[in-house]
């Protein structure tokens, strides 16, 4: 038996320009942190033209992801390991914007640093997002020594979302990179991360599936496919969804990683802003390295609780 919590503050502000366009601000505290309080912070430009993002947030790639849709804790941001303990014998690290443990990814897993995003207005459907981000530093940072770190990152994403007769489709894909390896030891190494998805529904159902894969990464390289099905009626849903990922392994633990998570999921609205939510989960974490005897971990959980928003 255990007791969680996940607190968020996230402060918004806009203005209306009298040319038309919107600026305004997004700072998300997290209540949680024992460390950088602050999780994203990032101005934000609109217009005719699109948006512009400017600041600490994820990519293009990332944002305009359409992975499975979980109605009680998600199974698509890495967070399985906080439900089951892997003993330090299968490898942590992979979870969180890797294939290991979700289908939004970044290329070399990088997350929350100072970039610059573009999005397109949204045509006929379809939307385009492209990001830059100098270095993997966040917050106030140094100019990165491009001949020290990986450097000069570009991400695009795109999407279309669209009502067909009775049908809801959605699409995604998204690719990013490093353009500029450091010198010496890892120069040749440019990591990669691409990323698909689609949701369909229609009335009450729908059904979801994403993949993704990271290359170059090396012990991170790895692929993941999840996919969900769900139903929701007023008040109410219910989902059901799963992960598989895997990731190569390093030095330390040199086996590959696979992660194994099945999650049945219920919703129930209990008002403006409070729902209750459940999830019966199952998650197994397994390794094919031959020096680890201990090489299966799994673990059964049910979670309840509320999700306050407001």
């Amino acid at each position: 038996v255990d007791v969680k919590s996940d607190g968020e503050v996230i402060f918004k502000g806009s203005t209306k320009l009298d040319n038309g366009m919107t600026v305004g601000v997004n700072v998300q505290l997290e209540a949680n942190s024992g460390g950088d309080m602050i999780d994203e912070s990032y101005m934000i430009i609109k217009g005719g033209f699109g948006e512009i993002n400017i600041g600490s947030e994820n990519s293009a790639q990332y944002k305009m992801q359409y992975g499975p849709v979980a109605y009680g804790i998600g199974f698509n941001s890495g967070d399985q390991s906080a439900w089951v303990n892997t003993g330090g014998t299968i490898s942590q690290s992979g979870h969180y914007r890797a294939p290991l443990g979700s289908v939004n990814v970044e290329a070399n897993g990088v997350n929350d640093s100072e970039r610059l995003t573009y999005y397109t207005p949204r045509v006929n459907g379809f939307q385009l997002g492209v990001t830059y981000m100098p270095s993997s530093s966040e917050d106030s940072n140094a100019t990165p020594d491009r001949n020290a770190v990986k450097s000069d990152y570009v991400s695009v994403g795109a999407n279309f979302n669209q009502k067909m007769g009775g049908m809801s489709v959605k699409v995604s894909a998204g690719y990013g990179t490093v353009t500029d390896a450091e010198s010496g030891a890892g120069a040749d190494s440019e990591p990669q991360a691409t990323n698909l998805g689609l949701r369909l529904g229609m009335g009450a159902f729908g059904i979801n599936i994403a993949t993704a894969n990271f290359e170059d990464t090396g012990a991170a390289d790895g692929t993941a496919i999840a996919g969900s099905i769900t139903y929701s009626s007023g008040p109410m849903g219910i989902s059901l969804g799963y992960l598989h990922g895997e990731r190569e392994g390093g030095a330390a633990k040199a086996g590959q990683s696979e992660a194994d998570v099945f999650h049945l999921s219920a919703k129930y609205s209990l008002g403006n802003g409070v729902t209750w939510a459940s999830t019966l989960g199952n998650a197994t974490y397994t390794t094919d390295d031959a020096t680890v005897a201990d090489d299966e971990h799994r673990g059964t959980y049910l979670v309840t609780g509320l999700k306050v928003g407001f």
